[in-house]
């Protein structure tokens, strides 16, 4: 009696389990937590193993978050123990559609209507996936695949089989889509593409607002857009005129819809530092408007000559009463050195930050080991735990050592530290007056103790709370069965060293040809002894050519006695050139595809190079030429600049940084940027190199 009631009991209970985990995972599914859903069924099926409604809700959940062969083996299972189920037989189709598997899809979906012959999602799935491709596969018979096959169709069939089982092999998403895959729907909006820079503030992360900012973006209006507004706290602090409104790409439907483009310039000195709320305002045709809200901080200006590589740090002289845009636009632009380093010098003091356990300790010995032979003649200071300091000690790979009390909360599971002891920690470490401070943990929040440095270089793993270091790395190995680290910390370690070392060089990369021929040049009459210089107008994106290399070319002829040669894809320049320019015996023009060792020839003995941000331009570089590089603003010139001698052409615009690429029409200033860089300017970097 007493196990039989405990057998009923059991029995009950585990019923009551069942339903409360299927419950669990329906919510998990119904929240798009699909994993989570798919082991909360896993869990209800080891006790109902031969439940195919749970089968297929597991397969489902499996397939939406990307395991498909899991997915496969619960529909196969279901199919099994209901082997005329038709909805089973399409979600294997709608599997095996997702996974790129199209002519088992076929078979699938084949099946579906062959157990419901009426069911018009099985013949429209069917449809769909014989329009994908399945060409030796006639989807209109495929419903006889369950037939037997003649040896020709057979042989066909297991082609494609075969295909499918090697697709994982390769990269079907590098293959060409359809164009048709591309369209959407659009909706009426406002995109903030760029607002500021996110920062830790007493607010949070928020974007933060420091001097004179670019608020740029674009809005999808049905009605054409007559004013852009901004407002601070519901305020109006600035309007202007959009441009646009120009056709969307790729919009599915709605062809009334257009995109409206904004960049504002605006000073945000003057406001009250805090934080506040920045609304974008559209008015359009008939009063109608649209609007979007961001919280913003705005904080101190930065100052431009504590940051003159940035070419997004700009100011405006407050005694000038011109507009914002007429005192940036009129600026001079900037001629810089194309030898640049990472760090201005080497440092003097470096704070290296180990405030954990002893182990931890352990494993970052080779680490500061290395950091020692990149920077001997640094001062390194150890801020270390207890744990840590008499090891440290013993080492003697530190010139002093700071000891930081930085418990474990266990209640808060994490380390803390009250903010009087961080005030004072910080005036301890202000005394040594570091260059680089440096975290040696990967994940840790003494990631932030970085900040009482005062470094003027923080470095380490990368760290949600420090989005914006000067320098970080994320670097790991995984075991391809879990995921986890496949090398011990130590070696993790010392590669954040050897990353120190690499972004830090400064060393010219200079491969020079010792087979080449000024021969190569007979077809530009500068076989002889004659110098020339080489100008490039080309470019990738179209947009990012400098377009007065014509006027260029008329200053070197007129101040210099170089000939020019001008290389260009532009085959009709010629109506585009002034006729002087033209009949000069100096000035050649190649509008043509030139032999790979002709064109190095060209960059190679040339006697100056000029250029935009061009694959010509870093190959001239190579060859040790001296260049010139013109660059846009929508990448760092400090990045794509040549890495060896010349000079660096750019315009400190507060929308820098951009990465404008598929849609030049975002721009929504014509391209300053580069527009405005005068040949008069460039005239004069090509006088110092000569």
């Amino acid at each position: 009696m007493f196990l039989k009631r405990r057998t009923a009991t059991w029995f009950g209970g585990g019923r009551a389990f069942v339903r409360g985990t299927i419950a669990r995972a329906n919510a998990a599914r119904d929240a798009g937590n699909f994993k989570d859903a798919a082991l909360l069924y896993e869990e209800a099926l080891r006790l109902r193993p031969d439940d195919a409604g749970i089968l297929i809700q597991c397969g489902n959940m499996h397939k939406d978050s990307g395991d498909y062969k899991a997915a496969e083996a619960h529909y196969e299972r279901a199919a099994a123990l209901r082997p005329n189920n038709a909805d089973i037989a399409l979600q294997l189709g709608h599997l095996y559609k997702s996974w790129g598997r199209l002519p088992l899809a076929a078979e699938a979906y084949a099946r579906a209507q062959s157990l419901r012959p009426d069911w018009e999602d099985a013949r429209a799935e069917l449809e769909r996936v014989g329009k994908a491709g399945l060409d030796t596969l006639d989807a209109a018979r495929a419903p006889t695949l369950f037939e037997p096959l003649a040896e020709s169709e057979f042989t066909a069939l297991a082609t494609h089989l075969q295909l499918a089982a090697e697709i994982e092999t390769l990269a079907p998403e590098l293959a060409p889509g359809r164009l048709q895959d591309l369209l959407h729907d659009h909706g009426e909006e406002i995109a903030v593409r760029a607002l500021g820079r996110r920062e830790r503030s007493h607010w949070g992360i928020l974007p933060t607002m420091r001097g004179i900012e670019a608020i740029r973006g674009f809005c999808i209006s049905a009605v054409p857009v007559a004013e852009m507004q901004l407002y601070l706290n519901d305020q109006l602090v600035f309007r202007s005129f959009p441009k646009g409104g120009f056709p969307l790409h790729h919009e599915r439907s709605n062809s009334a819809l257009r995109k409206y483009v904004f960049n504002f310039w605006f000073d945000f000195s003057a406001i009250a530092h805090g934080r506040h709320d920045l609304e974008v305002r559209t008015i359009g045709r008939g009063g109608r408007s649209q609007n979007a809200h961001h919280k913003i901080v705005v904080a101190d200006p930065m100052a431009e000559e504590d940051f003159p590589t940035s070419d997004q740090l700009v100011s405006a002289d407050p005694a000038d009463p011109r507009p914002i845009d007429d005192q940036i636009n009129t600026r001079p632009s900037n001629i810089r050195s194309a030898h640049r380093r990472l760090l201005p010098q080497d440092p003097r003091t470096i704070l290296v930050q180990r405030v954990d356990q002893l182990g931890d300790f352990v494993v970052s010995v080779p680490a500061i080991r290395r950091l020692r032979e990149i920077y001997p003649a640094a001062r390194i200071i150890g801020l270390l735990s207890s744990a840590n300091a008499e090891l440290g000690a013993s080492l003697k790979l530190f010139d002093e050592i700071v000891v930081a009390d930085f418990p474990e909360d266990r209640q808060f599971r994490r380390r803390v530290m009250p903010l009087e002891q961080q005030a004072a920690l910080r005036e301890k470490l202000r005394a040594f007056d570091i260059d680089i401070a440096i975290d040696l943990a990967e994940n840790s929040p003494s990631r932030l103790l970085l900040t009482l440095s005062n470094a003027r270089f923080k470095y380490g793993f990368r760290h949600p709370l420090l989005p914006n270091m000067p320098l970080d790395l994320e670097g790991n190995s995984h075991d391809p069965r879990t995921g986890d680290e496949m090398v011990p910390h130590s070696n993790k370690l010392v590669g954040l060293m050897e990353w120190l070392r690499a972004m830090a060089r400064s060393e010219p990369n200079v491969e020079k040809r010792e087979d080449l021929s000024r021969d190569l040049l007979a077809r530009f009459d500068l076989e002889s002894e004659g110098r020339f210089a080489l100008l490039h107008d080309g470019a990738r994106l179209n947009f990012s050519r400098w377009p007065y290399y014509g006027a260029l070319a008329q200053k070197i002829l007129a101040e210099t006695d170089l000939a020019v040669v001008l290389l260009t894809d532009d085959k009709d320049i010629r109506s585009k050139l002034p006729e002087e320019l033209l009949r000069s015996e100096r000035f050649h023009i190649s509008d043509g595809r030139l032999k790979f060792d002709e064109f190095d020839a060209l960059v190679s003995f040339c006697e100056v190079f000029v250029g935009n941000d061009s694959g010509p331009k870093h190959l001239a570089s190579l060859r040790g030429a001296k260049v010139i590089s013109i660059h846009m603003a929508r990448n760092s010139w400090n990045e794509w600049g040549q890495e060896s001698s010349g000079y660096i052409l750019s315009r400190k615009v507060p929308c820098a940084g951009c990465q404008i690429h598929n849609d030049p029409e975002e721009c929504g200033r014509d391209f300053v940027c580069i527009r405005n860089i005068k040949p008069e300017e460039v005239m004069e970097a090509v006088r110092r190199l000569l």
